[in-house]
């Protein structure tokens, strides 16, 4: 009996000891943007994003983290020939992304649940906020 409580305590320090590492992290992660964009660049993004979703296509402003750290997405509203909302309104959710640096590194939060993303091949640089 005494060894699965010394196993049971090695396994809370252990996740506790990781979890405080990844908070350290993250706290050293920054708001960012981005100066100049290619499209082999949004696409990295688009591709990213489209992950999180399970693959659908995302499409994102040619200008996206160029001004802002955030971009909301929403998933297209259904309307009819005349523009209107077939169903009258829709309450489709809206879902936050944040570019993020360590000075080194873009990295991509999904902010529903934390996920981060590093996306390589792209410079972006501290947000003056």
């Amino acid at each position: 009996m005494r060894n699965v409580g010394v196993g049971f305590c090695l396994i809370t320090l252990i996740l506790a000891f990781s979890s405080g590492c990844a908070v350290n992290k993250s706290a050293q992660l920054r708001e960012a943007l981005v100066q100049d964009l290619s499209t082999e660049q949004k696409k990295l993004f688009e591709n990213a994003i489209s992950n999180w979703f399970g693959g659908i296509k995302i499409t994102l402003a040619d200008n996206v983290f160029m001004t802002s750290s955030t971009v909301m997405i929403e998933r297209k509203a259904h309307v009819d020939n005349r523009g209107l909302l077939i169903e009258g309104r829709h309450d489709n959710p809206a879902f936050g992304f944040t570019l993020l640096t360590d000075d080194e590194q873009c990295v991509l939060r999904n902010d529903q649940n934390g996920e981060l993303a590093s996306i390589s091949g792209v410079k972006c640089t501290v947000a003056d906020i």
